[in-house]
């Protein structure tokens, strides 16, 4: 007979893995399907929407796993894994989880929507340094103010449809996330 923790782990990996692939098809779905945003470079960031959720129901361990899987995931699938858009994207969900996780343990004060709009901002300037350095130029820090003023309702879109999601996960199943 399995003891609860192996329960807690299998479940856990078990979400974190349903999140995983969430969060690749909505990445990859969002870079061949859907137009940019008219602010270069500034997406909706479909797939920070399974990070949040991750972090909202299994911690910031797994939502770590699941914002580098689907940046991997996603970069082979569009054939970027290696270039400068695949280190943007990495510096930008890396950016990103850090802040949320921050922001994360500050339980009662901020919820997933307020995570989702810091994340979204951590996003863009993690993106926008990295593209100053790859260039060796400060010219894409030009971009800084209309990219942060994209990044709000692009985090509270996210926010908010995470906390719905998470609303309407079972509460078994989150009983054993954490």
């Amino acid at each position: 007979m399995r003891s609860r923790g192996s329960q807690t782990s299998a479940r856990s990996v078990a979400l974190a893995s349903m999140l995983l692939a969430f969060g690749a098809c909505l990445g990859y779905a969002e870079s061949v399907l859907l137009p940019p945003l008219p602010v270069p470079g500034v997406r909706l960031g479909l797939a920070n929407l399974a990070v949040v959720v991750t972090l909202a129901t299994l911690g910031s361990t797994y939502a770590l796993v699941v914002s580098l899987g689907r940046v991997l995931i996603v970069s082979f699938a569009a054939g970027s894994l290696g270039g400068p858009a695949f280190a943007m994207s990495l510096a930008g969900a890396l950016a990103a989880w850090s802040v949320m996780s921050l922001l994360a343990r500050k339980e009662g004060i901020f919820s997933p929507v307020g995570w989702s709009v810091a994340g979204s901002a951590a996003h863009v300037i993690a993106q926008l340094l990295l593209a100053a350095w790859l260039v060796g130029s400060q010219a894409p820090l030009a971009m800084t103010p209309l990219s942060l003023l994209a990044s709000v309702p692009t985090g509270l879109v996210i926010g908010y449809s995470a906390r719905l999601l998470v609303s309407r996960i079972p509460q078994t199943t989150l009983a054993f996330g954490r």
